[in-house]
């Protein structure tokens, strides 16, 4: 009895851990591309409406950050957060197409 309650105590103990350091790394993936879109893009804080940090198991990358603007409510900007910084994706939140000419924080220097 003594040693399953242990065993289980352990098994928990790293469940927990493993959350905790996917909120972590999520936490600094999102501080990172901040921080990068102020320094290096010129951004304001306030340009920013959103922040969330994805995780993705199996994916590549692993951690990434999709940012939405003020200026662009319905257009989703994925950057990545490793050591190379910058824009891998754009999405429209209805679904439509949005000619990359069109779109105000567009960084063709990230294709």
């Amino acid at each position: 009895m003594k040693k399953s309650v242990i065993v289980v105590i352990i098994i928990v103990f790293f469940i927990c851990s493993s959350f905790m350091y996917i909120q972590f790394k999520k936490h600094q993936a999102s501080e990172s591309v901040v921080q990068y879109l102020i320094e290096e893009k010129g951004y304001e804080k306030s340009d920013i409406k959103s922040v969330q940090s994805v995780y993705s198991f199996l994916g590549i990358p692993t951690y990434y950050v999709n940012i939405t603007f003020q200026n662009e409510p319905n257009i989703v900007y994925s950057y990545f957060s490793h050591h190379v910084k910058g824009q891998f994706e754009y999405y429209d939140h209805s679904g439509k197409t949005i000619p990359t000419e069109d779109l105000k924080n567009y960084d063709p220097s990230s294709d």
